[in-house]
């Protein structure tokens, strides 16, 4: 019997804090009162988090602290996930750099575009000089803490050393070789994370845009999708758009988590189909070695007035509880969950379901609805489905 270590991943993207800027790129304003609980998105999570007792083994954002590389904002939203690591009890908080993080423009320096970053009180991206040596020298740290790996990698290291590196993300050759080499000298773990900023295959739709990606980024994927190293959950920002799929390649390819951002204001196509988000990863080692890198989420939407609420099912981008992991086509897990019905009182419930068959509840959003389709059209069963989480299935 697999002993159960449950270990909770608390996750802040893309705070874009800013001091009054107008237009306002985020609803973090570093001038805004933040006595004001319920137009403060941060001092709304603190109470969040108060309220139902939230903890969390590690906080971790995935870039852009600051909006446009402003000192005030960088500096402000680390101290405010220096606020909400305590508030979770957490044993480490940590960012990687993001694009807007960077002073690639040269407007607070003339020579070092990582100087904001290196300023900060306490140290980033974590508070370990060694790691931080490394993660600035070869663009990755890696922290082992068993049973969880982190790596930290910043794929926006060549942002401000040539025009052009400023619109992508990348993790170049050598870093690639350097990083395969490092965890294959380390030996396996059995979870395995990695937190960058851009996002390491497409994600265009909603016109965000194909030009943004991480060069060498499928690379990377491949590397982490071999097998050889473990299996590899990749959480980023970036892109606003909150996404979780699994990366091109074979049956143990990373999970690609996008994370939605917590504070930027969004405008566009992306304002109809996404909120702003908060995370809470939950990954249990007992699953975790028996079906691979699986995992359950919950989510939660800013509302300003109003403050954290879970997510919404459809408008959110992703819902207020979900899981990842299971490739199971839901063509036979629709068949099995069919069989079990019959073989049943005509009904079951969703956890009475997971009982049986255990990988259900690892499934993707688009999977989950995906399975609530092909029960009703296949083979005839009445579906209870909330938007978020299938509650009983029986026979019409």
């Amino acid at each position: 019997m697999t002993s159960t270590t449950t270990i909770r991943i608390a996750v802040a993207s893309d705070l874009h804090a800013h001091p009054g800027s107008d237009p306002s790129p985020s609803h973090l304003d570093t001038t805004q009162e933040e006595a004001l609980t319920f137009h403060h998105p941060i001092s709304a999570l603190l109470d969040l988090i108060r309220k139902n007792s939230l903890t969390a083994n590690l906080l971790l954002s995935p870039g852009d602290l600051g909006d446009k590389a402003n000192p005030a904002g960088v500096a402000y939203a680390w101290a405010a996930l220096s606020k909400l690591a305590t508030e979770l009890h957490c044993d480490v908080y940590t960012a990687t750099a993001g694009n807007h993080d960077l002073d690639s423009r040269f407007n607070d320096t003339e020579y070092d575009p990582e100087h904001l970053l290196k300023g900060l009180t306490p140290s980033f991206p974590l508070q370990d000089d060694a790691l931080n040596d490394k993660y600035w020298a070869r663009a990755y740290s890696i922290r082992d803490a068993s049973p969880v790996r982190l790596v930290l990698l910043n794929s926006s290291a060549y942002h401000g050393y040539t025009e052009i590196e400023k619109n992508h993300g990348r993790i170049s050759a050598q870093t690639l070789k350097q990083l395969a080499s490092d965890l294959k000298a380390r030996g396996p773990m059995p979870l395995n994370i990695l937190l960058c900023h851009h996002h390491p295959h497409q994600h265009s739709e909603l016109e965000l845009g194909e030009a943004d990606v991480m060069k060498h980024g499928q690379q990377l994927l491949d590397l982490l999708g071999s097998g050889e190293y473990g299996r590899w959950l990749v959480i980023h920002g970036h892109k606003h758009h909150p996404k979780i799929a699994y990366a091109a390649g074979g049956s143990s390819s990373p999970t690609v988590f996008a994370a939605g951002s917590l504070c930027a204001i969004l405008s566009g196509p992306l304002q109809t189909a996404a909120r702003n988000q908060f995370y809470l990863i939950e990954l249990d080692t007992a699953a975790c070695a028996q079906y691979g890198m699986v995992g359950t989420v919950k989510a939660w939407d800013w509302s300003a007035g109003v403050g954290w609420i879970e997510a919404a099912s459809m408008s959110s981008g992703l819902p207020a509880r979900f899981g990842f992991g299971a490739r199971v086509d839901p063509l036979v897990l629709a068949a099995q969950i069919s069989k079990a019905v019959s073989n049943s009182d005509n009904v079951l419930t969703w956890d009475e379901i997971c009982s049986r068959l255990h990988e259900a509840r690892f499934l993707l959003p688009q999977d989950l609805r995906e399975l609530v389709r092909v029960l009703q059209t296949e083979h005839g069963q009445a579906v209870r489905f909330d938007g978020t989480t299938i509650v009983e299935v029986g026979k019409l």
